[in-house]
């Protein structure tokens, strides 16, 4: 077994999660690999008991049973590959694990703008990653990328650090800036890389003040949500709803919660490489632009 950081956690793994950094045990989740069986089912059981079973198929890639947020266990299908398999345990199963966890997980890429997390929300293939990876390039701090685990306690809306890799499309990463040379093959399934972020992740949890919702659909115009389209986006975005799977009672409340404690916005993303920039600035300046009438 090897041992791994994320979400502040120590990871114990049968599986190497290579995008993960090093850490030493004892570990807070464990992830057992069981001898392989075929599947050719897909469903999700999910548990809201107080054992807190939840157990994942994937037709040709495997089961996945997850237990009070300490405990995975692994039957692969006999056709899955380990890469494959990864993708999976850093993916959804370690968003599930959070949950479990008592996070609230947005499906959101998160920055790091002077020490407070901005995070990003959209449908998969809004960019996401890609204005994450543009904020990382003009200079700023990573803090989560796809998955963000979000702390409600005590009133106090906080966004752990994920662990240091964005996932992009390689023709974004090089319009940004970033070495071709030092992105990493997920798996041939896969049309994203890996793209360190060492440099300049956040290892500590910052408090989350603002989220974009990304849609191609509107004008340039940043607008403010009302607090049911706040509530609505919390909702289309974050475990498990976001996986067409009902949410409890207290999901729903942390939904409201986050959508009243925080403005959420809606900005059109980009449909051209070249607008990314851009959109960076207008973020910018939307920022000051609220740093200064908070001041005033």
């Amino acid at each position: 077994m090897q041992f791994y950081s994320a979400y502040t956690l120590c990871i114990g793994s049968d599986i190497p999660l290579l995008e993960l950094p090093a850490a030493q045990g004892p570990e807070d989740v464990t992830i057992r690999l069981m001898p392989a069986a075929p599947n050719e089912v897909r469903s999700i059981e999910w548990g809201d008991d107080a054992e807190g079973e939840t157990r994942f198929r994937f037709a040709q890639v495997g089961e996945f049973v997850l237990k009070g947020g300490r405990q995975v266990i692994v039957t692969p299908d006999p056709r899955a590959e380990l890469d494959l398999l990864r993708l999976y345990i850093q993916g959804m199963i370690l968003a599930a694990v959070l949950y479990q966890r008592n996070y609230f997980v947005l499906h959101s890429s998160v920055v790091n703008v002077g020490g407070h997390a901005i995070a990003f929300i959209g449908h998969v293939g809004a960019g996401k990653s890609s204005l994450a990876a543009a904020f990382h390039a003009a200079g700023y701090g990573m803090v989560a990328d796809d998955n963000a685990a979000i702390s409600l306690g005590d009133g106090c809306l906080h966004v752990l650090p994920a662990f240091p890799t964005l996932k992009v499309y390689p023709e974004i990463a090089v319009s940004l800036g970033y070495n071709s040379g030092a992105m990493v093959k997920l798996h041939h399934s896969q049309v994203k890389r890996a793209q360190p972020v060492s440099d300049g992740f956040s290892a500590v949890s910052l408090p989350l003040t603002c989220i974009f919702a990304l849609d191609r659909e509107i004008p340039c115009d940043i607008r403010k949500l009302t607090p049911v389209e706040s509530i609505t986006e919390m909702i289309r975005h974050s475990v498990p709803t976001r996986w067409g799977v009902s949410g409890n009672a207290q999901h729903l409340k942390s939904c409201a919660q986050l959508a009243k404690s925080l403005p959420v916005y809606r900005i059109r993303t980009f449909s051209e490489l070249c607008e990314i920039p851009r959109i960076v600035r207008q973020i910018e300046e939307h920022l000051g632009g609220e740093e200064r009438d908070n001041a005033a």
